[in-house]
């Protein structure tokens, strides 16, 4: 009786061990599939994850956040000149960027909430650096100052602008387009007042 009982006992032990191997080979499997699917997020598959929660790829994404910085130097640049300005043509010209940038800020935060983008709301470290060394200047020193990064900015904005442009999101694209004819006027108007300041 004894050696038939130790003998079931073997055979159940050997069957409970097999099916705890072919259990760990399973989970093993699983496991290795979902670390290798760089499409897997909290073990589901999805096809691009990034661009199904956003709407847009990295590339637009980084426009965005880009621009959003950009713009709230113009903005804040233009508070500054609208007081430290002595010529009046940087004054009126700041005017004007305080008044489209701010409209392009709003449209672009709009954009980005759409699509799920966070954007900065300040400027980093540096930037403000520069700007509070700004407010302590004045007068013609501040005017040519001011236009001559004005139209180093804008060079850069429309390169950046360009590259919006490129992106396959049909909503950045159109707001890349209207945005950047806007900037070309901005470079052209800072241009010609840069020529003229003596």
């Amino acid at each position: 009786m004894s050696n038939k009982f130790l003998y079931v006992t073997a055979i159940a032990l050997a069957v409970s061990l097999t099916a705890c191997q072919t259990a760990d080979k399973k989970s093993s499997t699983t496991k290795d599939s979902v670390a290798g699917d760089t499409n897997m997020v909290n073990g589901n598959h999805v096809a691009g994850s990034e661009v199904i929660e956003t709407g847009l790829d990295e590339a637009g994404a980084t426009f965005l956040r880009k621009a959003a910085v950009g713009g709230i130097m113009e903005v804040e640049a233009a508070k500054i000149a609208m007081k430290n300005a002595s010529n009046q043509k940087v004054k009126d010209f700041a005017s004007k960027m305080l008044t489209d940038h701010t409209q392009a800020n709003k449209e672009l935060k709009a954009l980005a909430t759409d699509k799920k983008i966070i954007t900065p709301d300040a400027l980093p470290a540096e930037d403000q650096i520069h700007l509070d060394e700004m407010k302590k200047m004045t007068g013609a020193s501040f005017d040519k100052h001011y236009m001559d990064m004005m139209v180093t900015d804008h060079q850069k904005t429309i390169s950046l602008f360009k590259d919006g442009m490129e992106n396959k999101d049909a909503k950045l694209k159109e707001w890349a387009g209207k945005t950047l004819t806007v900037i070309e006027g901005h470079d052209q108007s800072a241009k010609e007042i840069v020529s003229n300041l003596k």
